[in-house]
């Protein structure tokens, strides 16, 4: 039997990114490997492990580039060289939300990056990293990238893997500080909140948020920004304006046909999973360039592609609504195989296993 050890995010331990490995913590020992949860980084018990997993913003001042500087970056960089020489295999899982990576430099340090979402062309990662923005859909010829990124060599490339995304985090409602039941709480008790696709949904779209001054570290509002302003001019019912709780914005999802999802600090949302769950058809900045696991981003089958600038969404919002009953079904189909996927057990593990080898 071998063990996979990890280093999880304390912030959100209960119901983030650790939570498929909690959920299928016994299906991983059937295929002969023990996976075991960790708080500190010197526990000794961390030694001599086959597999050493450390989410990434467990190191959450070096993984913030606000907050990276020589100092943090050199306590992990002695920590990494440290840990490599006790255990078996040294993997660090790269958070990050967008599928580009500002940790391509550890590779001399790690024996595996994993990350949420990668990009299908992966010279990206390879190229000119002063002249190429670590969010591919912001580049613009001729401008200097916002974030620019430490590219990796080629030879660095199988080393980088796909891990999972945010689709296989627990979606489920919990009211105040019942969340830390996720991981332990049975499906079978407390199942996902699914609501029918066909039934009667009295707004037409929903999308809370509000406007953002574009910071020149990031620019991650723009499509945010473009969107809120369009939506004032659709001259449609649509549910906007500042966040409000959880359990109302469910309300307002699940009463709503259209969901709109832009990109933010990466191109997948958790906004994205609740829209599935919700009956809502989704609507989404194209996800063509991605290859992410479970893939549940099939244009047209799952969710309706527009422009990276958006351009087109005025057209397709007008289109999709004034002939809701033929995209409806998309809205099904994306919700049943969100469903499959999601519940896919034996797929997570076989995934993981064959990409930590």
């Amino acid at each position: 039997m071998k063990t996979l050890k990890i280093i999880d995010w304390p912030e959100q331990r209960f119901y983030g990114d650790s939570h498929p490995l909690h959920r299928w913590r016994k299906l991983m020992t059937a295929h002969d490997v023990q996976v075991e949860f960790f708080n500190s980084h010197l526990d000794p018990a961390l030694d001599q492990a086959d597999y050493l997993l450390i989410h990434s913003r467990y190191f959450k001042s070096w993984q913030h580039l606000q907050t990276r500087n020589a100092e943090n970056e050199e306590r992990l960089l002695r920590y990494l060289e440290g840990m490599r020489s006790k255990v078996g295999r040294l993997i660090w899982f790269d958070a990050a939300d967008s599928s580009g990576s500002a940790d391509l430099g550890l590779f001399p340090f790690v024996d595996l990056i994993l990350k949420k979402q990668l990009l299908k062309d992966r010279s990206y990662y390879t190229g000119p990293g002063s002249r190429r923005d670590l969010r591919i859909w912001l580049n613009k010829p001729g401008a200097q990238p916002a974030t620019p990124f430490q590219p990796c060599t080629p030879t660095d490339l199988p080393r980088l893997r796909l891990a999972w995304n945010l689709g296989l985090n627990d979606y489920r409602y919990y009211a105040y500080k019942t969340s830390r039941l996720s991981n332990v709480l049975s499906r079978r008790l407390y199942p996902d909140k699914v609501v029918p696709v066909f039934k009667t949904r009295i707004h037409d779209l929903a999308f809370r948020g509000t406007l953002h001054a574009d910071s020149s570290v990031n620019q991650i509002s723009a499509q945010r920004n473009t969107l809120l302003q369009l939506l004032g001019t659709l001259g449609r019912n649509v549910v906007t304006g500042k966040y409000v709780g959880k359990a109302a914005y469910l309300r307002e999802l699940r009463n709503s046909k259209v969901s709109i999802s832009p990109y933010g600090w990466g191109e997948i949302c958790y906004r994205d999973f609740e829209t599935f769950l919700a009956g809502s058809l989704l609507i989404k900045p194209d996800m063509g360039h991605l290859e992410t696991f479970p893939d549940l981003f099939i244009a047209n089958q799952t969710y309706l592609p527009v422009s990276w600038n958006l351009t087109n969404l005025p057209e397709l919002i007008d289109c999709v609504l004034d002939n809701y009953n033929e995209y409806r079904h998309i809205a099904h189909d994306a919700q049943d195989h969100y469903r499959q996927q999601s519940n896919d057990g034996i797929a997570f593990v076989q995934s993981l296993l064959k990409n930590i080898e």
